[in-house]
């Protein structure tokens, strides 16, 4: 099933880079590490992504950079089954239900950090049940250097772990913390030095000061990314059967599961921004739900994958990516998948990609994302 998925991904390789808005600031960064006078792409800072994803391009174009993500889709699913086995669960269900979400397919075949972060967080936690320290610690510091919010995640399999552990136990645990910590804070070293060793690179790029906007861009993308389908199917499994299948105290899979969601919903409703930055949360519903009857994953999967070729909006902002409030607007359109095709084919149309670096080039990243925003904006 996994392999199935790499092979179907295969034509996006010829789609360019994808609808990510910082498809331009990521590549600029990568080539002036290269060169030397190291700039950040926006704060706080990825560079072991921006290095990648640069060298890929230029090695092989943006071909090169989607084949990698393919890749990268491919090692974290078989991190996440190799994780449902080793606790006795079916791993076939829970490979299902994310690979039938259209936004892990989008990820997967376009530039950006979110893929990599959860694989080697997902990589870590395969080496922890392996007591591979200095694997775990080294996957779980790039996860930090690849996504900041990822510290989180990483934090949330430790707190798993360390549940209902004897003190003669917490030597690996503490192990792979430190190196987690020494690999992590190395990632950002070169961040500090380009801000003339100050931390001014942790401050955020966009200030929200009204509850009810973060409240309504958290709600508005939450049902963009889910599909209302899968929002019915996953409310429906809350209220009747979430008790009975999680099994926090046997499982340290399924605490981290728990935590790990919280965690990535609370981070968005501070900032709201991309969809995709609520792509851990599809790994840890596929977890939680691993117990559940096969007809809610029958259910959720196919609800998931609706979302794929229609999607509906409910609002239109009063200023479009500077939102302060909104009109509701219920709009049918079609859904991830079918947008973030035609978004790339119509940018094929505007020539090869421009020089690095360039304004037109930081000009194109934004329209590919203004298209990509038709999937929660309505009008």
């Amino acid at each position: 099933m996994i392999l199935a998925a790499l092979v179907a991904g295969l034509p996006a390789v010829g789609l360019s880079y994808g609808t990510d808005i910082d498809i331009a600031n990521v590549l600029r960064a990568g080539e002036s590490f290269f060169n030397g006078d190291y700039e950040l792409s926006r704060p706080p800072g990825n560079l072991p992504y921006e290095v990648a994803a640069y060298t890929f391009d230029a090695a092989l174009g943006s071909g090169g950079v989607v084949i990698a993500s393919l890749l990268t889709a491919t090692l974290a699913l078989a991190a996440l089954a190799a994780l449902m086995r080793s606790e006795g669960f079916d791993a076939t269900p829970t490979v299902a239900i994310v690979l039938a979400s259209p936004w892990w397919w989008l990820a997967a075949t376009s530039l950006g950090d979110y893929l990599l972060a959860i694989a080697l967080v997902l990589g870590g936690a395969r080496a922890r049940t392996r007591d591979a320290v200095w694997t775990a610690g080294i996957c779980f510091g790039l996860a930090i250097g690849v996504r900041a919010s990822t510290v989180g995640l990483v934090a949330a399999w430790l707190v798993a772990d360390l549940w209902g552990r004897r003190r003669s136990d917490l030597a690996p645990l503490v192990g792979t913390g430190l190196v987690t910590v020494v690999v992590g804070a190395a990632c950002f070293v070169p961040v500090w030095l380009a801000s003339d060793r100050t931390f001014d690179f942790v401050r955020t790029e966009t200030q929200v000061t009204n509850l009810a906007t973060l409240i309504g861009r958290w709600g508005v993308k939450n049902l963009a990314f889910w599909g209302v389908a899968a929002g019915v199917v996953l409310l429906w499994w809350a209220a009747t059967r979430f008790r009975h299948d999680i099994s926090w105290r046997e499982s340290r899979l399924m605490r981290f599961a728990v935590l790990g969601l919280l965690w990535t919903e609370l981070v968005y409703l501070r900032f709201p921004w991309k969809p995709l930055h609520l792509l851990p949360a599809v790994v840890f519903i596929a977890v939680l739900v691993a117990a559940s009857p096969r007809r809610l994953h029958w259910a959720l999967g196919g609800a998931l994958a609706l979302n794929a070729i229609l999607t509906l909006t409910v609002a239109t902002p009063d200023v479009p990516h500077r939102a302060t409030s909104g009109e509701l607007d219920l709009e049918l359109r079609p859904g991830v998948v079918l947008t973030d095709v035609d978004c790339r084919r119509n940018d094929l149309d505007d020539g090869p990609w421009p020089e690095i670096g360039t304004l037109a080039a930081y000009d194109r990243a934004v329209a590919l994302f203004d298209c990509q925003a038709q999937l929660w904006r309505s009008d």
